[in-house]
């Protein structure tokens, strides 16, 4: 198999450690502060599976047969993970890989080497305690102590040879995980801080602006200054500025600039970096104005710097921006103000910037403004947007309660009675996708697009409009039941950093055989073509393999609420109470 080339300068962090051993923590975290991407195996194979695809039911027939997935299907989910990847993220973390020495050969081989293995070393008697300790609150059937000590057993069969042969390369940093997970993370920190420095625009907000000459954006950023405190950012602006300066850089900025050649996208970049970090300790976030001007330039940043919230579009014809500027020329004396100039300068505009656009508007994050009214009612159409985004200080007291549970469950009946009894708000993301939808707002057109694709709606997208839904409703309630999420572990891990920490995850369990009769019954008066044997079988499959990794890792942090769902709604709901009136709502 041939090398990707894209894949040939990553940086990959082989992550080992054994069961309890926190390696998950610690991997969350280095993310978080490093800005790397966490891929995991048993992950991948999982999304694979529910996936549906060819390659999943083939997946799917091996794992039933209890056969070894190949290595090189293995090895493709990996490449085709971290080159879906590569243009965002600062490095990789490969967890639980290699499992054996010839995993690790095939993948310096055939993809990239890797940076070092981190080792996260506890001894078995800890680890044993720990996942007893789990065992208390995860009702996991391999959390008791014989199956403990056969999978340490198998642990360190498998995994010894592999540490023994990159420690003969210098390759293995072991950090002593004995201690709680804060302490671990300092010894992690020793071993990044100097190779991969962490970056501190990590979490800063940015916002892209994109106006054509006379739309007005120049105006919107001074108010979005003055009113939420964001700092401005051009990079003419920048460019001028460090060739006023007279340093060596500026003197060869002056140089570049004489010759009439561009100025190269690093500098740039190192520009914008160098101004944010100056401001980032006493701002609210950044408007970097009239950037990307090609989708190269935005593409960089979001890798190297960090990932822009949204791209903030302000909108205005042709014959509307020539009036304002050829109006502006009456007075400014500007020689680029007449008729046949602003006809190029909008066509080079227009060239430039409908790329960048297509790009992000694919991703659902562009935010356009229709700038053809006055400065006051554009306004407006911001703060539409700004508001929800600078509100995250509310949602510290809001408390939400994540509900899982398969199709037939009867989840929604006990959401509609936990309403109606504590005064919950009950949100659905599918419910606020589809609303989003039929308003035909700019967003909506964009999601109709996307599912028409028949592509997945960005986690960034479903994100917003929950942040926007619960904000909605903060004035009148506190407490929230999100419904039917997190669907996989990375929506839950960027609700919690993004909006507030979850309270608890209640969890209606139910065996595939009464969710199936329960579907079949309904079929008898829904007419709902998905109602039928086969289809419910493969959704209950479906359903399984999202929510067992999302259960497991909120199991760890003992926030799963398992509800017994078998019995009559009167008789669950019983249960629901028991733990409802155990907490102060």
């Amino acid at each position: 198999m041939s090398e990707p080339s894209g894949l040939k300068g990553a940086k990959v962090v082989c992550i080992v450690g054994g069961p309890g051993s926190g390696k998950g923590t610690q991997c969350e975290k280095i993310v978080q502060r490093y800005g790397f991407t966490h891929l995991s195996t048993g992950d991948l194979l999982r999304a694979e599976v529910t996936s549906g695809s060819d390659r999943g039911k083939h997946l799917s027939e091996i794992m039933e047969k209890g056969e070894l997935v190949p290595l090189d299907t293995v090895l493709q989910l990996l490449k085709e993970a971290m080159m879906a990847k590569l243009s965002t993220s600062k490095g990789f973390l490969i967890d639980g890989y290699p499992r054996e020495l010839e995993q690790g050969k095939r993948f310096e081989n055939e993809v990239t080497k890797c940076q070092f293995v981190l080792y996260f070393e506890v001894s078995d008697e800890t680890m044993t305690k720990r996942l007893l300790g789990r065992a208390l609150s995860s009702g996991r059937v391999d959390d008791n102590e014989e199956t403990i000590k056969k999978r340490l057993v198998t642990f360190h069969n498998i995994t010894t040879p592999v540490i023994d042969y990159y420690e003969k390369q210098g390759k293995v940093k072991k950090v002593s995980a004995e201690a709680g997970p804060n302490e671990v993370f300092e010894e992690v920190m020793k071993i990044f801080d100097p190779i991969f420095p962490p970056a501190p625009l990590r979490n800063a907000k940015v916002i892209f602006v994109c106006g054509g000459p006379g739309s007005g954006k120049g105006t919107q950023c001074e108010r979005i200054v003055k009113k939420y405190g964001f700092t401005h950012l051009s990079t003419g602006d920048l460019l001028r500025a460090e060739v006023t300066s007279g340093s060596d850089r500026g003197k060869k900025l002056t140089e570049i600039m004489e010759k009439g050649d561009l100025v190269p996208l690093d500098t740039v970049l190192q520009l914008l970096k160098e101004a944010m970090e100056a401001k980032v300790s006493t701002s609210k976030g950044f408007l970097i104005d009239g950037y990307p001007r090609e989708l190269d330039q935005g593409t960089r940043f979001e890798k190297e710097v960090t990932q822009a919230q949204f791209v903030l579009y302000f909108e205005v014809s042709d014959p509307a921006m020539t009036k304002r500027l050829l109006g502006r020329a009456q007075t400014s004396g500007r020689v680029d103000d007449n008729e046949e100039t602003i006809k190029k300068r909008l066509e080079t505009f227009h060239k430039i910037t409908t790329p960048v656009i297509d790009h992000y508007q694919k991703q659902g994050k562009v935010r356009t403004v229709n700038a053809e009214g006055d400065v006051n009612d554009v306004f407006k159409q911001v703060e539409k947007i700004f508001d929800p985004l600078m509100s995250s200080a509310d949602l510290s007291n809001a408390k939400v309660l994540f509900v899982v549970g398969g199709p037939g469950s009867g989840k929604g009946t006990q959401c509609a009675k936990i309403v109606e009894k504590y005064g919950f708000c009950h949100l659905s993301s599918g419910d606020l996708l589809r609303a989003e939808v039929s308003s035909s707002s700019a967003r909506g057109k964009q999601l109709n697009e996307i599912m028409e694709r028949g592509e997945l709606v960005p986690l960034d997208v479903v994100l917003d409009l929950l942040k926007e839904a619960i904000i909605k409703n903060l004035s009148s309630k506190q407490c929230f039941l999100i419904d039917g999420y997190p669907r996989e572990m990375e929506q839950g891990v960027r609700f919690e950093k993004e909006l507030v920490p979850c309270s608890g995850v209640l969890y209606f369990k139910v065996t595939d055989d009464t969710m199936k009769n329960r579907l079949l019954e309904r079929a008898k008066t829904s007419g709902r073509v998905d109602d039928n044997e086969e289809t419910i079988m493969k959704r209950l499959k479906t359903f399984h393999n999202q929510t067992k990794p999302v259960i497991d890792y909120y199991d760890k942090q003992n926030k799963v609420i398992k509800i017994k769902a078998e019995g009559g709604v009167d008789e669950v709901f019983t249960k629901v109470e028991k733990y409802m009136d155990s907490k102060k709502w």
